[in-house]
C-alpha cells in the first residue's frame, strides 16, 4: 500500500536521521575516556550517561525510517525487515543486509551501554551518594572500564553500518560492476519491460476447462495455462520440470461470474537450475485500486522483487502449483 506523506518523509530523510545519534556516539567515548580525570570524572560521567540516553533513542528513529525507505524502494518486502538475498548477483541486497545487521548490534550493544551508563549516574547522583573518584583505582574511575568497552564496541558497531551505507549511497567497485552488469543483463533480458510469455498465456496448454474463484488473489475467477513441457506434471500435482512455466489469467467477479474487467496476470515459472520465479503484471490497475500499488497505474514485478515475497512463501509451504 502506498505509505503516508508523514512515513515518505521519515523513509526519505533516513540519512539525517542517522546523523545525530552516529555523532553523539562518536563523541561518547571521548566523554568516557575523560570520566578517568579524578577533578571532573562525575560530571563527565553523567555527561556521558545523557550522551549514550539521547544517542540511543535517537537510533530508535533512524531504524525505523531506514527499515520503511527499505520497503518503499522494495529492498525489503512489505512485511519484511531484511532483504530476500537469492543469488551472489544481489550485491546491494547483501550489503544492505549486513547494514541493518550491524546496525541493530549496535542498537542491543548501545542498550546495554545505557544500562551500564545509569548504574553509575545513579551511584554517582543518587540520593546520599557521596563517592568520591579520586579515590577509585584507575579503571574504576569515571565510568569505569567496562562501560569504555562497551562503548567502543557500541561506536564500532555504528562505524561499520554507516560506512555500509555509505558503500549503498556512492558506490564502490563491487556495486558499481554490479549495476553495470545489471544494466547488460537488462538490455538482453526480452522480457525486462514485458512478461511476453504470460501476454501470449492463450497458445499454452489449458489446465482447467473454465474459470474458476480464488480467494487466494484477491476474490477473482481465475484459469491457469501451462506449457506442454509441464502440463502432465501440473494435473499431477507435482513440481513443474526446469524450464517449465504456469500462468494465471484472472478475470474480476461480477455477480457471481467473471466479468469482461481482466486482472492481474501471474506467472510461476522454474528455471534451468530448478529454482522458482514469479512475476506479476497488470497492465491496467484500476482506478480505486491503485492505492494498494504505490498509486502506480501499470505493475510488472518479477523475482526476485521483494513484492512477490508473499507468492515465493506461499508456495514454499507446499501449497498447489498454481493455485
Amino acid at each position: 500500500m502506498s505509505a503516508s506523506p508523514l512515513l515518505e518523509f521519515i523513509a526519505r530523510e533516513h540519512p539525517a536521521f542517522v546523523h545525530i545519534p552516529i555523532g553523539l556516539v562518536a563523541v561518547l567515548p571521548l566523554a568516557m575516556l575523560a570520566s578517568f580525570h579524578p577533578r571532573h570524572g562525575k560530571v563527565l560521567a553523567g555527561t556521558s550517561f545523557f550522551l549514550a540516553v539521547i544517542g540511543w533513542l535517537g537510533s530508535t528513529i533512524a531504524l525505523f525510517s531506514g527499515l520503511v525507505w527499505g520497503r518503499q524502494i522494495n529492498l525489503i518486502s512489505p512485511s519484511g525487515f531484511l532483504p530476500v538475498v537469492v543469488n551472489e548477483k544481489q550485491v546491494l541486497q547483501k550489503i544492505l543486509q549486513i547494514h541493518i545487521l550491524a546496525a541493530m548490534a549496535g542498537f542491543l550493544i548501545g542498550g546495554v551501554c545505557v544500562f551500564m551508563l545509569w548504574r553509575v549516574w545513579r551511584r554517582d547522583f543518587g540520593a546520599g551518594s557521596e563517592h568520591r573518584h579520586a579515590g577509585r583505582r584507575f579503571w574504576e574511575r569515571g565510568v569505569g572500564a567496562p562501560a569504555l568497552l562497551v562503548g567502543f564496541l557500541w561506536l564500532g558497531c555504528w562505524a561499520f553500518s554507516g560506512k555500509l551505507g555509505g558503500v549503498m549511497v556512492f558506490g564502490n567497485e563491487e556495486t558499481n560492476k554490479a549495476a553495470a552488469e545489471a544494466d547488460r543483463a537488462k538490455r538482453d533480458d526480452v522480457e525486462a519491460e514485458l512478461p511476453i510469455r504470460a501476454l501470449d498465456y492463450a497458445s499454452l496448454e489449458p489446465a482447467e476447462t473454465a474459470p474458476v474463484r480464488s480467494k487466494a488473489h484477491g476474490d477473482r475467477w481465475r484459469r491457469v495455462w501451462v506449457s506442454a513441457s509441464g502440463i502432465d506434471a501440473y494435473k499431477a500435482g507435482k513440481p513443474l520440470p526446469p524450464g517449465a512455466y504456469a500462468v494465471m489469467s484472472t478475470f474480476t467477479d461480477e455477480k457471481g461470474k467473471p466479468s469482461t474487467e481482466p486482472g492481474p496476470l501471474y506467472m510461476k515459472e522454474t528455471k534451468a537450475d530448478g529454482t522458482t520465479a514469479f512475476a506479476f503484471y497488470w497492465g491496467r490497475v484500476p482506478t480505486e485500486l491503485q492505492k494498494d500499488f504505490g498509486n502506480q497505474d501499470f505493475v510488472y514485478w518479477r523475482s526476485p522483487d521483494a513484492k512477490l515475497a508473499t507468492c515465493l512463501g506461499c508456495h514454499e509451504k507446499g501449497g498447489p502449483t498454481a493455485k
